[in-house]
């Protein structure tokens, strides 16, 4: 029995893209879930292109929005393991995806990742990078990536 670290956004694409990976590698495994909150920055302060003054940070409302998006995960990975037909351990981790991702991977002993990738075209990527192609390049064990289809560009 494989270990595999399920990688979502949360996103009807990546639900498919897990659905994808499961039905290829069998129901017979160790499933692990993994949603990965953003660290959130609000800034308490407006400032001008101009202002010399530094943005400053809402420590209280960065957390508050953080629990938010943590319960919200929490619940749609969840409901993952009804439409996969799995029964899944279940982590909500705070920080940057992709090296989040590696770093639970290695934590967690995973014997393979899936993760799903949007297909965006080569500038999406190279403008605001791409979190499959840093796990694929970072992880401590095979990817599966499942490319799924949210543009025609």
């Amino acid at each position: 029995m494989s270990t595999v670290l399920l990688a979502t956004d949360g996103s009807d694409l990546a639900t498919a893209a897990m659905a994808k990976g499961v039905a290829l590698l069998g129901h017979g495994h160790r499933f692990i879930t993994l949603a990965v909150v953003p660290p959130v920055f609000v800034p308490t302060a407006s400032v001008s292109p101009m202002d010399t003054h530094p943005t400053l940070a809402d420590p209280e409302l960065e957390e508050e929005l953080e629990a938010e998006q943590r319960a919200a995960q929490d619940s749609e990975v969840h409901e993952l393991d009804q439409v996969l037909g799995i029964a899944a351990e279940h982590l909500i981790e705070t920080g940057e995806p992709g090296p989040t991702i590696c770093d639970v991977a290695a934590h967690v002993g995973a014997e393979i990742i899936v993760i799903g990738s949007h297909g965006h075209g080569w500038l999406k990527r190279v403008l605001m990078g791409s979190v499959s192609t840093h796990v694929l390049h970072h992880a401590p064990c095979p990817v599966l990536v499942i490319r799924t289809d949210d543009t025609h560009d």
